[in-house]
């Protein structure tokens, strides 16, 4: 699985690979997470999270990435293909939060402070099937909030919050050259929130 990590991470890929499922796929700050989703033995829906980081470009001038780390995962609980099973979760919502965990993870972005190290939530949202587009605004950067769309690629997307980082995350559709919004958004907020 960590090989299909990595190559997700190479190309974006956000579709089935033939085996576990690419659920998501989430890159910032030269970090990068991959949500998988497969069926274990026994039927159940399981989700496993890796993280890797970018390499530096080789003399091709290409950045890679390093090989994955896992980093957790569980069961799912439900399987995200079966509409009722989404609908029962879902309970009338456009979005929930289906699991969230904390992982120190190596991101280099503060060197001089526990070695690079720095705790890390990655939270799995359940999106409704009326929305095709993840809003996700980061109301805590310094620069102001910054907001972006993400195309859906599952039901199933993942929220990566660094140190001082607060979201506000809500389910949206394509409306002409925009976008509209679906039910109410989700605050978000790392526990080292500002």
């Amino acid at each position: 699985m960590a090989v299909i990590a990595r190559e997700a991470l190479g190309s974006g890929r956000t579709a089935a690979t033939g085996g576990p499922v690419v659920a998501d796929v989430r890159t910032r700050d030269g970090l990068g997470f991959v949500l998988l989703l497969h069926r274990r033995d026994d039927g159940q829906v399981a989700e496993e999270l890796f993280y890797a980081l970018r390499d530096p470009a080789d003399g091709a001038g290409t950045p890679g990435w390093t090989d994955c780390d896992h980093l957790g995962g569980g069961l799912l609980g439900f399987d995200p293909a079966d509409p009722a099973a989404v609908a029962e979760v879902l309970a009338g919502r456009a979005t929930a939060v289906v699991s969230a965990s904390e992982s120190l993870v190596y991101t280099g972005r503060v060197p001089t402070e526990d070695d690079g190290y720095e705790l890390v939530c990655a939270v799995r949202l359940l999106v409704g099937p009326e929305a095709g587009f993840l809003d996700v605004e980061n109301v805590a950067d310094p620069a102001g909030p910054v907001r972006h769309h993400r195309r859906l690629a599952s039901p199933l997307a993942l929220a990566v919050l660094l140190p001082g980082d607060r979201l506000r995350v809500r389910a949206a559709r394509a409306a002409g050259a925009g976008y509209e919004p679906v039910g109410d958004g989700i605050a978000l907020a790392h526990p080292h929130a500002a």
